[in-house]
């Protein structure tokens, strides 16, 4: 993906955090909590998401067809990009049977779904007939176990996920999960502040986006092994420099970046 078509990206990261705990009745039972992160955008100053109903699709020793069940939970609006570079907020925590295996999770989106722009003006957003009976996510096998806390991450791509057509503003969101133990992280620090910084991570057909903290720190998390390319983008309107390298994060690895801050430099009038 070309540097220009990154400076168009932004990130939404839902987690899943699914814990097991004592029960049936509740012992041996697993517990569900559900948790919100992680957004940003160049130009949106606000995305909210209005979710109305999460489920799990699960067999298990006696059902091995399956089945969706509904979780417990009474639906809200959130405005991701509050939830940035590790931050989040929980959505659900319940009990739940701990030998179910989850194949599949389904998200509800309601109709209040919406971005607010730089200029401060809110745009509907519709949703596309593909999730008009929810967005399914991939979600392998994962197997609850009895007390065991097993943590899902769903990670939804905003930049993939909001699309204008004549005047018109859709949500189709586009997802990837991964258990939070799986995979490495890539984080680091970037200045000066006044260059107002974005940073994307490439790795083939995978982008992340993110925009750091006010003390410039920034993280990624759930990667695959490999080489990343690192994109550090200042502000157009700034006099800064964009800056881009490439570093090998190891199976695992929770990578911190150096020189600690990252510093972007002045454009001189020749660039």
């Amino acid at each position: 993906m070309r540097k220009s078509n990154l400076k168009n990206l932004l990130l939404v990261l839902f987690i899943i955090l699914i814990g097991c705990d004592k029960g049936d009745s509740f012992d041996n039972a697993a517990r569900l909590r559900v948790k919100l992160t992680d957004a940003a955008s160049l130009v949106i100053k606000e995305m909210h998401v209005d979710i109305i109903e999460i489920s799990l699709f699960v067999t298990d020793s006696v059902n091995a067809n399956g089945e969706w069940i509904a979780l417990e939970y009474s639906g809200g609006e959130y405005n991701l990009l509050k939830l940035m570079n590790g931050k989040s907020v929980q959505l659900i925590d319940q009990y739940f049977p701990s030998d179910k295996k989850i194949k599949k999770m389904r998200i509800q989106f309601g109709n209040n779904n919406r971005i607010i722009t730089n200029t401060d003006k809110p745009i509907q957003l519709q949703k596309v007939p593909e999730i008009a009976d929810g967005l399914e996510i991939e979600l392998g096998e994962i197997e609850l176990m009895p007390n065991v806390i097993t943590y899902v991450m769903i990670d939804i791509n905003a930049a993939l996920s909001v699309t204008e057509s004549n005047g018109n503003w859709f949500l189709n969101p586009a997802a990837r999960a991964f258990q939070e133990n799986w995979g490495g992280s890539i984080s680091g620090f970037v200045a000066p502040i006044e260059a107002s910084s974005s940073i994307a991570i490439v790795k083939e057909e995978t982008v992340l986006f993110t925009i750091p903290e006010p003390d410039g720190m920034f993280k990624f998390i759930g990667l695959e092994e490999g080489v990343w390319e690192i994109h550090i983008m200042a502000h157009p309107e700034s006099l800064f420099r964009d800056t881009i390298f490439t570093d090998t994060l190891a199976a695992g690895e929770k990578k911190e970046l150096t020189p600690k801050p990252i510093r972007l430099q002045l454009t001189t009038p020749e660039g």
